[in-house]
């Protein structure tokens, strides 16, 4: 049995539908049981959350290993899965991370995802450590001012990110969560293909038949005019420090891991658009 944390969002949902359709016996860690109706019939479920220790252990009772995707800040959540997993008798973790754990210099966000990685290195488990680029699913932050102004502002500029689908994170996590070889290895996950958000945004117009303008400005101008809709000011320096980086290029890193682990090449933004156009319309 598998445990899988973070279960109902894009990527937790999409791998415990696939290993459920895999017939592997899965449970979900969830807030509210309530939840559970978003997840298909079979599925074992376990009420709690990262941010306590207890229920983790009790939901890791009986599994095989662990899917850790991180809903807080920080690295508390992690220490509270090795702990747990440690009490549990459990020693398989696969990691959602991040590219940005890897990148030099790490940008602010990648520090404390650096540090996440650092904790479970240290821990003595066996650990596998996923890191996606950017999600194509970070395009329905769009979805609002495509279908009221047909338009979209972002602060990226030419700068080139190899976006990927959540479901193809969600077969690489499978594949490394139920065979053995992928203990200490870490995979970076991306696309096949590296856009500017403007070529994201044109892909977009094609799919929907509509024109979309682009408005491009600097992650300071985003930065501020985020933090005026509310977002704290602390939050708001991280994301700008990260479009900076986003806006350099030097997210634009093309691997081949996911299709060398799976045998299956990752699906393009212009797939992904097309099985979500109805979110942008």
């Amino acid at each position: 049995m598998f445990l899988i944390t973070g279960a109902t969002g894009n990527i937790g949902s999409s791998l415990v539908n696939l290993l459920h359709a895999q017939g592997h016996d899965v449970r979900a860690l969830v807030r509210n049981a309530a939840r559970a109706e978003l997840l298909p019939q079979g599925i074992d479920i376990a009420v709690g959350d990262l941010d306590d220790t207890h229920s983790i252990v009790a939901a890791l009772k009986g599994t095989d290993a662990m899917f850790l995707l991180h809903a807080g800040v920080g690295t508390t959540q992690t220490q509270n899965a090795i702990d747990a997993a440690r009490t549990a008798g459990v020693r398989r973790i696969v990691l959602l991370s991040s590219i940005g754990a890897r990148l030099r210099p790490m940008p602010l966000i990648g520090q404390m995802l650096g540090a996440r990685e650092d904790l479970l290195r240290e821990s003595g488990l066996d650990v596998t450590y996923l890191r996606p680029n950017t999600l194509m699913s970070n395009a329905l932050a769009w979805a609002d001012g495509i279908r009221d102004d047909a338009r979209v502002v972002d602060p990226t500029g030419p700068g080139r990110m190899p976006c990927v689908d959540s479901d193809d994170i969600a077969r690489i996590a499978a594949q490394v969560l139920t065979e053995d070889g992928h203990v200490g290895h870490g995979y970076i996950l991306n696309g096949p293909e590296a856009l500017t958000s403007r070529e994201q945004v044109e892909i977009l117009s094609e799919v929907l038949g509509r024109t979309i303008e682009f408005v491009d400005v600097t992650p300071e101008q985003f930065a501020n005019e985020s933090i005026s809709r509310g977002m704290p000011a602390e939050a708001a320096g991280a994301v700008r420090n990260l479009n900076e980086m986003f806006r350099t290029g030097r997210a634009g890193v093309l691997v081949d891991d996911i299709e060398n682990v799976t045998g299956v090449a990752p699906r393009t933004f212009r797939d992904w658009c097309e099985r979500h156009a109805a979110a942008f319309r």
